[in-house]
């Protein structure tokens, strides 16, 4: 497909499928949003709900070389809880999808499932349904629930895209770049790793959904966030572009693990910045929350970063101050 990129083939599906006000729903339920967000969501008598889906391709996005069946299911699961995480909810169930090929055996699949059981019973969210069939690639598609409790400090119950304001502070958690670096030495097929490329080979194999960190921060009234998948610059535009504000990044700021900066001294920072499957939360909030946000990095053990401000715009992404393009994994122009 040439001259087109994911954002261009979303919207131009948004534009055929997205009035939901075409649609009749029954007393008492409204769906709040629906194709645009790390999920959509929808609202029945006291709880909201939300769902997302996402899709892993071998070759695309992993490799058997380097995903034992047990990781690259618990791998499946982590990677949608993120979604679930960035709205600020319960996890609450999840549907499993799998195309299998005819190498794949009944050893591999059952061996899959354990990791995908792991994450479930880790995160409360159990399998409740989905489909097997047979495929020329093997790919693997989740969906996944969320709940949450109507909150008065979030009107819309979830966290979502729309809701940055101008003069916010742009937080995030945990470090930048170290999945990008795990899979650059995972494709080097390296057997005798250093303890830092061990670390940064595990941050990607074992991405960790910052489940009570998303509930945590709905909790205080931040209503802004997304989860980084496709790089910090990139991720950043889309709140920029659904909240139609500008996002400075200070480069000095961001979040960079010692790992990282021994073993790619020069890329560090292109990492962290486009590298991709961080799956941290990027959030913006008022400079009144900084206690309570300091409070909340303390009770998850985890470092609150903040890498930005907020201004007026129109979807525009800086760096240090200066104009720039915001690149990251777009599957049709990479």
């Amino acid at each position: 497909m040439k001259n087109i990129n994911e954002k261009k083939i979303i919207q131009n599906i948004i534009d055929k499928t997205g009035d939901l006000s075409k649609y009749k729903m029954p007393q008492g339920l409204e769906i709040i949003k629906g194709i645009g967000d790390d999920a959509a969501y929808w609202k029945s008598g006291d709880f909201g709900y939300c769902v997302t889906s996402d899709t892993l391709v071998e070759n695309v996005h992993f490799k058997l070389m380097y995903f034992s069946a047990d990781k690259l299911g618990e791998k499946a699961v982590a990677v949608n809880l993120s979604d679930i995480a960035a709205m600020g909810a319960n996890p609450m169930g999840m549907l499993i999808n799998l195309g299998v090929t005819n190498d794949i055996t009944e050893k591999w699949i059952n061996d899959f499932y354990e990791g995908i059981t792991k994450l479930a019973l880790k995160y409360n969210c159990p399998v409740i349904g989905g489909d097997i069939v047979k495929s020329e690639i093997l790919n693997i598609t989740v969906t996944c629930i969320g709940n949450k409790k109507s909150n008065i400090k979030n009107k819309n119950i979830f966290l979502n895209r729309e809701s940055v304001n101008p003069r916010d502070l742009v937080y995030v958690s945990g470090y930048l770049g170290n999945s990008k670096a795990g899979l650059q030495i995972l494709n080097l097929l390296k057997t005798d790793l250093n303890d830092n490329e061990i670390y940064l080979k595990n941050s990607h194999l074992n991405p960790v959904p910052r489940i009570e960190l998303g509930i945590d921060l709905n909790e205080i009234g931040i209503t802004a966030c997304i989860d980084i998948s496709d790089g910090l610059l990139l991720d950043s535009s889309r709140l920029a572009d659904a909240s139609e504000v500008s996002i400075n990044i200070n480069t000095s700021m961001l979040p960079i693990s010692d790992q990282l900066k021994v073993i790619f001294p020069q890329e560090y920072k292109n990492f962290a910045l486009s590298g991709g499957e961080d799956y941290e939360l990027l959030f913006t909030a008022s400079p009144n929350n900084k206690e309570n946000i300091k409070k909340i990095a303390k009770k998850n053990e985890l470092n609150l970063s903040i890498i930005g401000e907020v201004k007026n715009g129109n979807g525009e992404i800086m760096l240090d101050g200066s104009l720039t393009e915001p690149k990251g994994w777009d599957h049709f122009d990479n």
